[in-house]
């Protein structure tokens, strides 16, 4: 049976005399940079890993927020550094706390993106101290929707120029705003946009660029 190790593993070496092979297994090295899933695959060494040759121990599963136990089970002796399959290989303590912390920060992004739906529905004003939360919490193309240059890039609504191209924010306005987008100079834009907007628009985006242009003057 193939083992995975924990992502902070970088070699392991078994010797004889405990069972293992007595030589160094280390994780593979793709294009200069630690391959993130190390499958372990060595008879002598898994067997040990897991535990084979050693009684079962008795474990007690605790709840990590109460500290109370749960239930209590005999397992195999096995390291906690491995694991059976690329799923549930065990995390790194690190790994644990970003996890808990990205666990919390999504369900409060999750409720406070349901509460500010909400209050855009009722078309009630944002309370400051709302705001002030929401701002350090959700991205600001959220909350004040975004804005695409002329040549095509995403930007956070309230932009003068494009943060990628450096265009003027002028020719075009905000994306799925409450109001109608300005009137362009189709000839000023690049073709990809061109292409875009006749895709946006359920219109054919092939041809040279003054047959784009033609195609979503009509």
């Amino acid at each position: 049976m193939t083992l995975y190790a924990r992502s902070d593993l970088a070699s392991i070496s078994i010797p004889a005399t405990s069972g293992g092979c007595n030589s160094t297994h280390s994780r593979p090295v793709v294009k200069g940079a630690p391959a993130k899933v190390w499958k372990l695959e060595c008879a002598p060494c898994e067997s040990v890993l897991r535990g084979d040759a050693k009684p079962k121990k008795l474990v007690y599963e605790t709840d990590k927020r109460t500290g109370q136990t749960i239930r209590q089970a005999r397992v195999p002796d096995a390291s906690d550094q491995w694991s059976s399959t690329p799923d549930t290989v065990p995390l790194t303590p690190d790994e644990e706390r970003t996890n808990a912390v990205r666990q919390e920060r999504g369900s409060q992004q999750i409720q406070l993106l349901q509460a500010l739906a909400a209050l855009r529905a009722t078309g009630i004003d944002v309370p400051d101290d709302a705001m002030w939360l929401m701002e350090r919490e959700l991205p600001a193309e959220i909350l004040k929707g975004t804005m695409v240059c002329a040549n095509g890039h995403d930007n956070p609504s309230g932009l003068k120029f494009c943060g990628e191209c450096g265009m003027s924010m002028a020719a075009r306005g905000a994306i799925g705003g409450s109001g109608e987008e300005p009137a362009v100079d189709l000839s000023r834009l690049h073709p990809q946009t061109l292409r875009k907007m006749c895709r946006d628009r359920q219109l054919p985006d092939k041809g040279r660029k003054d047959e784009l242009i033609s195609r979503l003057a009509a």
